[in-house]
């Protein structure tokens, strides 16, 4: 199990419900200090109000552990190796196609993701759709007799085969989508990082 990396542990205690309920409850001490109806002893009580909120409300432990149990690179990108392998032979070639590209590209961001890098929310969504949507996407279609899936309308006129490329196709979208954020950032970064070059070794000539 691969400890989480100290960005990861920061951003789970800034976000936590304990951290936000105590500034909220140390803001309102501050709002009473400024309005005088408290003097003496107000840093004191802010601490106080702050410390109320976080032992009044058990820590989130199990965000923690879950992040931690599956934050690992080898882990993400085995989940969807051992899919492949133990569906690839009852799924429609198209399926294992989406699969594949799908497998693509979490090998390219697996790195960023567990490097720290990454803003919480996209690791989230991450290992969801790797450890949850997808799984139960390929588990619900290989419920059916391959005949029934591929021959039988079921919604809308389509086949559940068509409704199984359609959803792999909407995962492979978001994941996509999400990768392209995470490289604009590192894009804009370096822009930024080029100017900052620029500005810095710019040279001043005093000739006119």
């Amino acid at each position: 199990m691969q400890p989480l990396t100290f960005k990861m542990r920061a951003l789970l205690f800034l976000y936590s419900t304990q951290n936000l309920l105590g500034c909220c409850l140390a803001l309102l001490g501050l709002g009473m200090f400024f309005t005088g109806i408290i003097a003496d002893w107000w840093f004191p009580i802010v601490a106080a109000l702050y410390a109320v909120a976080w032992l009044a409300i058990p820590a989130d432990k199990e965000l923690e552990l879950q992040l931690q149990s599956e934050s690992s690179q080898s882990s993400l990108t085995d989940s969807v190796d051992a899919l492949i392998r133990e569906s690839k032979s009852r799924l429609p070639h198209e399926a294992v196609d989406g699969l594949h590209r799908i497998q693509s590209i979490l090998q390219d961001l697996a790195p960023k993701i567990f490097s720290g890098e990454v803003a919480m929310n996209y690791v989230s969504l991450l290992i969801n759709a790797v450890n949850r949507d997808l799984p139960q996407t390929i588990k619900n279609y290989l419920h059916l007799p391959t005949a029934f899936a591929t021959m039988h309308v079921i919604e809308n006129g389509k086949t559940c085969k068509q409704l199984l490329l359609e959803q792999l196709h909407l995962l492979e979208t978001q994941l996509g989508k999400i990768a392209t954020d995470i490289y604009k950032n590192d894009a804009d970064s370096l822009v930024i990082n080029g100017e900052f070059l620029k500005e810095k070794f710019h040279t001043v000539s005093f000739i006119q």
